[in-house]
């Protein structure tokens, strides 16, 4: 027993840092070699471990989403259960909103503009280009389609919405062909002093 205490002493000696060349020191590894998504085992400075929140996923995109008999407010504006869907690019008169005609007498036109749109829609599906609302979020504004049919380029062709604050140069276009037209909305009013002149009529 005496002779194997000796001879691990003696090993030990041997074993020694103090005993070791600086070529056979080992420094520690400096380098991270975790995994993708593992905290390390310790610091590479030696500080204190610091747990780093995990990042919230990204939003879902925008899409286009399906909405089956979406009730209609105005000319312009969708009910899909607690959210509000504004059509983009237009603007709608009141359901309750009138016109005046050039000869003085005033008409429903928010009332019928409103008919109308229903009349389009026809009970098909509506189709937006929108991402999921967010919590709490109550009124969303996003282009809309019945098929390849733009909503918006509908109505402003048909008279019964005005463009939106900062429309395209095709929505302007389409609303002023439907006041020089007089219809929609328009319908009773004198047309804008810059519309092309209408051919006669010569009764076929």
């Amino acid at each position: 027993m005496i002779r194997l205490g000796v001879a691990a002493l003696a090993v030990a000696a041997l074993l020694s840092p103090s005993l070791l060349s600086a070529d056979e020191l080992v420094a520690p590894a400096t380098r991270d070699v975790s995994p993708p998504g593992i905290t390390p085992s310790a610091p590479a400075d030696g500080g204190p471990l610091i747990r780093v929140p995990v990042p919230p996923p990204p939003p879902p995109p925008p899409r286009w989403r399906r909405f089956f008999l979406p009730a209609t407010s105005d000319a312009a504006t969708f009910l899909a259960g607690q959210l509000t869907i504004r059509i983009a690019g237009v603007s709608a008169l009141p359901a309750d909103a009138t016109c005046t005609l050039s000869s003085g007498a005033t008409w429903p036109c928010g009332q019928t503009a409103l008919y109308s749109f229903r009349r389009f829609l026809h009970g098909r599906a509506v189709e937006c280009y929108m991402a999921p609302p967010t919590d709490g979020q109550v009124t969303v504004t996003a282009p809309c389609r019945i098929g390849p049919i733009d909503l918006a380029s509908w109505l402003l062709t048909a008279g019964w919405a005005k463009p939106a604050s900062g429309d395209t140069s095709a929505d302007a276009a389409a609303a002023y062909a439907a006041a020089c037209a007089g219809i929609g909305i328009w319908r009773g009013t004198p047309p804008p002093s810059d519309c092309p002149p209408t051919a006669p009529d010569t009764g076929g």
